[in-house]
């Protein structure tokens, strides 16, 4: 097995957390594998994802990346099957006509994107060509690995290609949180919670994380935390993020709440649990995801997810009283959003712990096992077809 990783300089956290668990798997299972990593050669000069490192980094990946990875396979000693872990390297395709090979396909945000599907973000002419780049690879691809059952519909769309080549295998959360959702929910004492948060010893939270990118829809997260703040004084917000801008807070009815608003980065995941132990919700009120990983996350702690009622986020939320109205622009959203939260903050306690090990056992099966053992499978199959071709 060879497993095709992003380009390093990059440092696409999420995309190299997939191929190690992966690689990981397979490997508890005595499969030979590696990965290969498009190789440094023109960023060399100069690194980074922006400026010239940025388009040195195109030279590496589009010019002498496809060269290293056949060289790479010819080199193995055994059939091989190449899988590309994340599809915006499925430009790889092109040099593996005769090799048995699949893509994993993640999202299509971008591609659709680059359609012209949302007004809120459209990219420029370099950036759509990148994309049907993307479009056109996956058009290639023996296999394409779909992570949720939104992605596979969009794939099946956009690229147009026969159903049968196109899987569902959802990803697996890191095994600290597989750990988290087999023991007993616990929460962080107010000492751990005060250092690693500032909060004031008398206060309750919510959380929200994410990234400040448009499809995470975070006003409406300010917007239901305005409509809660108004009813309980001792709630709080934590953001794992990036800071809203005072302008925001204003116009979503928090200007004068940003004393009660709380910021925190580069947490580690033992810290990102005991946040979860203890809050009250989290908040994900996503338009769009490719999967959504902290909905499992949090759930595998035993904190509710409030998300909307869009796939695959629905998919992921194991509790349906949290699932929220899809459409946010009415203008009495988010109370009614704000009082679906506070009817399950509010449940009887032996609602609530029946609601959580519910919550927890959902979240147990999104395990790396059964990840890899459905990998394993796609992997055998294409080896079939080959060997019968």
């Amino acid at each position: 097995m060879l497993l095709v990783g992003n380009y390093l300089p990059d440092n696409q956290r999420s995309m190299q957390r997939f191929a190690d668990q992966l690689l990981c798997g397979l490997k508890e299972r005595e499969v030979e594998a590696s990965i290969f990593f498009p190789p440094v050669i023109a960023g060399r000069l100069k690194s980074g994802t922006s400026g010239l490192g940025k388009w040195l980094g195109y030279i590496d990946k589009y010019f002498f990346a496809p060269f290293a990875l056949l060289r790479c396979i010819r080199e193995s000693e055994t059939p091989v099957v190449v899988h590309i872990c994340d599809h915006s390297n499925s430009h790889y395709t092109n040099v593996l006509k005769s090799i048995p090979h699949l893509v994993t396909c993640h999202d299509l945000l971008a591609v659709r994107s680059a359609l012209g599907e949302f007004e809120q973000n459209r990219p420029a002419w370099f950036g759509r060509q990148q994309q049907a780049i993307i479009v056109r690879g996956l058009k290639r691809a023996r296999s394409i690995a779909c992570v949720s059952r939104a992605t596979a519909d969009d794939v099946l769309r956009i690229t147009d290609v026969p159903e049968h080549r196109v899987v569902h295998i959802p990803n697996s959360i890191d095994s600290g949180f597989i750990e988290e959702a087999r023991s007993p929910s616990s929460r962080i004492s107010r000492d751990d919670l005060s250092k690693l948060t500032g909060l004031p010893d008398d206060a309750s939270y919510l959380m929200h994380i994410g990234s400040g990118s448009w499809y995470k829809n975070r006003e409406c997260v300010l917007q239901i935390f305005a409509s809660i703040a108004t009813k309980r004084d001792e709630v709080h917000l934590i953001i794992v993020g990036p800071e809203f801008d005072q302008d925001t807070l204003s116009k979503n009815h928090c200007g004068d709440l940003s004393g009660r608003i709380h910021y925190l980065t580069g947490i580690s995941d033992h810290s990102l649990r005991q946040l979860y132990r203890s809050a009250l919700l989290l908040l994900f009120p996503s338009l769009l995801e490719g999967f959504g990983w902290p909905i499992l996350e949090a759930q595998s702690c035993g904190c509710g997810v409030a998300t909307l009622d869009r796939a695959p986020m629905n998919e992921l939320n194991s509790t349906p009283s949290l699932i929220l109205p899809p459409e946010t622009n009415s203008s009495d959203w988010a109370v009614e959003a704000a009082d679906k939260c506070l009817d399950y903050i509010d449940l009887p306690d032996d609602l609530r712990s029946k609601a959580q090990t519910a919550m927890k056992a959902f979240a147990a099966q999104f395990t790396n096992e059964a990840s890899a053992n459905a990998y394993l499978e796609l992997y055998k199959n294409l080896l079939k077809a080959d060997t019968v071709s």
